[in-house]
């Protein structure tokens, strides 16, 4: 009898480790096997080819995240794909670039939703801007692409708000970077932008930084050293904020001429979140020389 319990007790053992080891090598191999078409896109030397590539790879991805597991694998290794998360696991985005000749690109990818159930959004970039770009909301289906390397979760009157950093190679001579917010509507429905951002121009939708091509913007969350008014006097303190460089034209000449704009390199901007706004904050004392980001 000893023996039989004992070859039982044995044989769950190894079914149970013989699974785990499947489901792994399961995450393990979708990654494997997902970067290997998409390094593919970057191979080719024409458009088309690329954008061919591209549909090869958009095509297995998407039914990658369709799949009942997959909000249970992290996809965080896959070639040339960008992933960010919200803390509280309800949102995923992924996005990519393809590069074309001309020196655009277009964007590529994919919003996963947990919430009662999974679901996923495709993202891909439309020919042109909105008309009003800092001001409109926008549907995934008008999305006007980038590459998102930061989010930033938040809440707002009771709903759940998520900050994008993100960014866009133009033109052949201009890059861009943006603050972004997403968000679900009452419906359920993904939408960019909300009126939370007061500029030195008024509330905006969202920021927009076009500088030069050759330049490098600094974008990124941080924590540092602000001085606020309080009333009627300055004060110093300590706050998470979005940072980013001053930019000047290289010229005055070239004033509100964004493509010949480039980072003064000793003067730093921000936005902080405060009472429902990411507020600008400018002249920010760089105390920690960008080093404690999240």
């Amino acid at each position: 009898m000893r023996n039989i319990l004992l070859s039982i007790i044995l044989a769950l053992f190894f079914t149970a480790n013989g699974s785990y080891a499947q489901t792994v090598g399961n995450k393990s191999g979708i990654q494997d096997s997902l970067s290997k078409l998409s390094i593919k896109i970057w191979k080719q030397k024409t458009d088309s080819d690329r954008l061919q590539a591209n549909n090869i790879f958009l095509r297995k991805f998407q039914s990658a995240l369709e799949s009942i597991s997959s909000v249970e694998i992290v996809l965080d290794s896959i070639n040339g794909i960008t992933r960010v998360a919200s803390d509280d696991g309800k949102i995923r985005l992924f996005t990519w670039n393809v590069p074309l000749n001309d020196g655009t690109n277009k964007y590529f990818g994919f919003i996963q939703v947990k919430l009662d159930s999974s679901f996923i959004v495709p993202l891909q970039s439309i020919a042109n801007d909105p008309t009003d770009f800092d001001k409109d909301q926008i549907t995934p289906q008008l999305w006007y692409g980038a590459i998102y390397y930061k989010l930033i979760e938040a809440e707002l009157n009771g709903q759940k708000i998520y900050t994008l950093l993100g960014w866009d190679g133009y033109t052949s001579n201009s890059n861009r970077k943006f603050i972004d917010i997403l968000y679900l509507d009452k419906t359920g429905n993904i939408v960019f932008g909300m009126p939370v951002f007061k500029t030195d121009k008024g509330i905006k939708t969202r920021v927009i930084l076009e500088y030069a091509e050759k330049a490098n913007l600094l974008l990124r969350y941080d924590y540092q050293a602000i001085s606020v008014e309080k009333r009627k006097k300055i004060k110093k303190e300590n706050a998470w904020i979005i940072v980013m460089d001053r930019m000047v034209p290289m010229d005055p000449t070239m004033e509100g001429i964004r493509k010949y704009y480039v980072p003064t390199g000793d003067t730093y901007d921000g936005y902080i979140f405060r009472n429902g706004y990411w507020t600008l904050v400018e002249n920010i004392e760089v105390a920690n020389k960008l080093g404690q980001s999240k």
